[in-house]
């Protein structure tokens, strides 16, 4: 897979997923193969999604070398992924998820189109 296409496929995410009331995305293709995606997501609850990836497509599954999806919502966390090398007790090192409740899991590396349906959860249309 190229890296253009890996883009296109999460924009066509973001473009479907019901609750997104705005979203800026700025992609940088470093190579065929290789590059750096960060987003913004605002939510109809006005909940926050902010996520970055810098990512290898040039095998399959494609390889983030750095992640962080933070979900957020009145500037509380709800949750965070991220690979950053913290956490050598978690057995998922280097990949692990904060919760509100600030402690923190063993996870796998998530997708996007995960994340967004974990979002599905948390949002509350009716509140702003």
């Amino acid at each position: 897979m190229q890296i253009n296409e890996y883009f296109i496929h999460i924009s066509q995410q973001l473009s479907i997923f019901q609750y997104i009331i705005s979203s800026e995305i700025i992609e940088d293709i470093r190579t065929s193969s290789e590059g750096f995606i960060k987003a913004l997501i605002i939510f109809i609850d006005g909940s926050i999604l902010s996520f970055r990836e810098y990512v290898s497509t040039g095998i399959e599954p494609p390889i983030k070398f750095t992640y962080s999806y933070h979900y957020y919502k009145n500037q509380n966390l709800i949750f965070r992924y991220d690979n950053a090398p913290h956490h050598k007790e978690i057995s998922s090192f280097p990949h692990y998820k904060h919760l509100a409740n600030e402690s923190v899991i063993s996870c796998l590396p998530p997708t996007i189109d995960m994340v967004l349906s974990e979002t599905k959860d948390y949002i509350h249309p009716l509140e702003s």
